[in-house]
């Protein structure tokens, strides 16, 4: 008998994931499916929770209440496994990458594994290889939302900068493409060592004129944003001075 899997989730994450797998899943629309938890096919191997953190909980209660045996598996990264250990077979399938875009990198990605009894392991076993990505990492929940929190610095918060950056670039009517090799390069050379190490630029030398000069230049939104950094720069010279 063929087996399937379900994605719970119309989002960046269950479009993906459905795309990836194919005929080897249906995907539901969540809040179609907690208005009416319709049956699963017989042939379903696992559920995967695509949906908001603060909806996970009442999905596996609605899984419960179906009297629904197949184990499920919640995709966040912060949510502790302990907050669905109600259904006896639980666990967690986190890819830290973003989904946004066409283009995932499958291979290049890590993927948290945590359930609450091993035999469940098989079955992410199984959906890699349905997925054809790597094997998973098997951490706890402590540990997986410490690489979640990275990961906000290392994507979200990244890409938040480049955003004002753009903007900045836009109510200034200069061109915002001079600075993608910078960019780059900046990118580059702080992954390659400690990038405090080579951290430059007048908060880092206590340029104070330079930096009220830039405070004034910018919108009121953005000056905040460019103190608290700032600052931040600076605490950190002196800390290593």
């Amino acid at each position: 008998m063929i087996q399937i899997w379900v994605i719970l989730g119309r989002g960046p994450l269950g479009n993906a994931l459905k795309s990836r797998l194919g005929d080897k899943c249906i995907q539901l629309a969540s809040r179609n499916w907690i208005k009416d938890p319709i049956d699963f096919p017989s042939e379903a191997k696992g559920v995967f929770l695509a949906v908001p953190d603060d909806q996970i909980v009442n999905f596996a209660n609605g899984l419960l209440q179906k009297n629904i045996s197949i184990p499920i598996f919640h995709c966040s990264g912060v949510t502790p496994l302990s907050s669905i250990s109600f259904y006896a077979k639980s666990g967690v399938w986190y890819p830290m990458q973003s989904f946004k875009g066409k283009n995932i990198p499958w291979h290049d990605f890590p993927v948290f594994w945590e359930v609450l009894d091993p035999s469940m392991l098989p079955v992410l076993e199984q959906f890699h290889l349905d997925l054809n990505i790597p094997k998973g990492l098997i951490h706890s929940s402590e540990m997986r939302s410490k690489y979640h929190l990275a990961a906000v610095f290392a994507n979200n918060f990244l890409n938040h900068q480049i955003g004002i950056l753009q903007e900045y670039c836009s109510l200034s009517g200069i061109n915002p493409s001079f600075f993608d090799s910078m960019i780059e390069k900046s990118i580059s050379n702080a992954i390659s060592t400690k990038a405090y190490n080579i951290q430059t630029g007048p908060a880092h030398r206590g340029d104070q004129v330079t930096l009220e000069r830039h405070l004034e230049m910018l919108p009121e939104r953005m000056q905040n944003i460019y103190k608290i950094i700032s600052s931040s720069i600076a605490e950190i010279k002196m800390r290593e001075n």
